[in-house]
């Protein structure tokens, strides 16, 4: 009988996790809301935009290869540069040894060109409530159902995985540090608006990018310099602010974040039109970035029970291919630990 593994989470982490599981294995995928976590995308007037990671960054090395022969057409490269601005509002060229990728029909769609390779069973919209070690098994408990497995990645945020291992049912010596490091690891907010307009915004870069990362504005993203996102002759531009931005307004309605911030984008560009969008959009992150990360040794101790984490706070950067990455190396000590060879 295969291996059954069970990973929580349908992030790129949990869809990386269950790409470099082997083929041998049934893997089922749980994910409490949506696949793809924050590499979400959204879609508005024709429009497609990407509201959480703007983009998936690789260097020119092997995981370019994976992600290009996974993804394959699914996958659309921005090929326009990113600039940098400093405190005083000043644009300069900033150097650049990386590509940048979206999916066609968004972000998303790259998390789920790893799952359609992986073939796993999936479940959306289903929240895991428990887990226990069990006689060499993993219990995992779902809406008052309980499922056994032969292991379990936990791709989850950090205080998800913090809640799931202080009250699991498992005598494990390091189960109850993880768990404090996983609730430890701070983060920070993250607001992001869209702006929308009926023009084209002719400058040469797809982004631009703070010198300075505690100022108001961190990233400005051109949405139109992904191929097949944003109709002709128009503009969308994702603005991420920056975490003390953000705490400091966390009582401020999506409106006035909205108009506030074309208000400062206007300025930074150098287009005064930009002040004034048709229309608008904005997400907040409750704990987008993660600022901190647990020792490699210590989630290392939890495949001795075939228990592996995953996610962007177990690399300590809050990065789609960090992320990606951490997924994959879960998958493949599964793998490992149950002597089959992982697919990467």
């Amino acid at each position: 009988m295969p291996r059954s593994i069970c990973v929580v989470g349908g992030g790129i982490a949990g869809a990386g996790a269950a790409f470099a599981l082997p083929d041998a294995v049934d893997v089922t995928v749980l994910e409490s809301e949506a696949i793809g976590g924050r590499l979400a995308s959204r879609h508005r007037e024709g429009c497609i935009y990407d509201h959480g990671a703007d983009h998936l960054r690789l260097a020119a090395d092997d995981r370019t290869d994976l992600v290009r022969r996974v993804a394959g057409e699914a996958l659309v490269e921005i090929t326009a540069p990113i600039h940098q601005f400093d405190a005083e509002g000043t644009i300069t060229d900033r150097p650049d040894e990386f590509t940048r990728w979206s999916g066609a029909n968004g972000i998303d769609e790259i998390v789920w060109a790893f799952l359609e390779a992986a073939d796993p069973a999936i479940e959306e919209g289903t929240t895991v409530t428990g887990l226990a070690r069990r006689d060499d098994e993993w219990v995992v408990s779902v809406a008052g159902d309980r499922r056994r497995f032969d292991a379990v990645v936990l791709a989850t945020p950090a205080a998800a995985t913090a809640v799931l291992l202080e009250a699991a049912d498992w005598e494990a010596s390091g189960r109850r540090r993880l768990a404090e490091v996983a609730g430890d690891v701070p983060h920070r907010t993250v607001d992001v608006v869209a702006l929308h307009y009926p023009f084209a915004v002719e400058v040469p870069y797809y982004g631009l990018v703070s010198v300075e990362r505690a100022s108001d504005v961190v990233w400005v993203g051109r949405q139109e310099c992904k191929p097949g996102h944003v109709p002709a002759g128009e503009s969308l531009l994702m603005v991420q602010l920056g975490a003390l931005w953000s705490a400091a307004n966390a009582g401020a309605r999506a409106q006035e974040t909205a108009l506030e911030v074309a208000h400062r984008i206007a300025p930074l560009v150098g287009d005064d039109r930009l002040r004034e969008p048709d229309w608008w959009d904005h997400h907040r992150w409750g704990r987008g970035l993660p600022a901190g990360r647990p020792e490699d040794s210590l989630c290392d101790r939890t495949l001795e029970d075939a228990l592996a984490v995953a996610g962007d706070w177990v690399a300590g950067v809050g990065q789609a291919h960090a992320a990606l990455d951490s997924g994959l190396t879960a998958g493949r000590k599964l793998a490992e630990h149950f002597g089959l060879e992982s697919t990467v």
